[in-house]
């Protein structure tokens, strides 16, 4: 069951960023003894979809993987698992690098997913940025988007949704697994759909 909870807004037109509460990854996972500064702001935007902002103080960087869907998990990676529908078990993970290449797959679970990229000829938009403090990242999923994937009309507007974010680099030169909500269950991995935290939007 998820005991955190994150609380956000719908806007009308475009992001309020500074109307909106950054929630931290505070939990390190599996044994894991590297932890970095990780933060994230979300949002929903009436007509357009949904909004995300990451950043992380990790400056150690890999980021062999360039394309869309290779193995970006095992480079420097931020990531947003997410299900949009309260009524729905499915749900989509973007899973993102520092050159802005990202992976995205749709399904129940850790088996049987399948990309996006088969369910629609809709992509995310992902923009990475480099600094000297770390890196950080920007995300939009448009609700046209999360239609297409899921077969079913999607609406940016008040509710209460199930998902998590993450902080992970399995080949990094220092592995590590971190989470806004605790992960607690095995096998390791952040596809336990039982461990999202509940995202709570409501109107601004």
């Amino acid at each position: 069951m998820s005991n955190k909870v994150y609380e956000t807004y719908v806007f009308e037109n475009e992001p309020q960023w500074d109307k909106v509460q950054e929630g931290s990854l505070e939990f390190s996972n599996w044994d894991s003894s590297v932890h970095y500064n990780t933060f994230f702001k979300m949002c929903f935007v009436k007509e357009k979809g949904i909004f995300l902002k990451m950043r992380t103080d990790e400056t150690d960087l890999r980021f062999v993987n360039t394309k869309r869907d290779e193995n970006i998990w095992e480079d420097s990676c931020m990531e947003f698992f997410i299900c949009p529908f309260s009524h729905r078990e499915e749900y989509l993970n973007f899973e993102m690098n520092p050159v802005g290449a990202y992976l995205c797959q749709f399904g129940k679970g850790r088996e049987d997913r399948v990309f996006l990229a088969s369910l629609t000829d809709e992509a995310a938009s992902v923009k990475a940025e480099i600094s000297p403090q770390g890196w950080n990242l920007e995300l939009f999923i448009s609700a046209s988007l999360i239609s297409e994937a899921f077969g079913e009309t999607f609406t940016a507007g008040a509710c209460s949704i199930r998902g998590n974010f993450y902080k992970c680099g399995d080949l990094t030169s220092k592995p590590h697994y971190d989470s806004f909500n605790k992960m607690g269950t095995l096998p390791p991995g952040f596809h336990n759909p039982e461990c999202f935290a509940q995202i709570i939007i409501t109107e601004r």
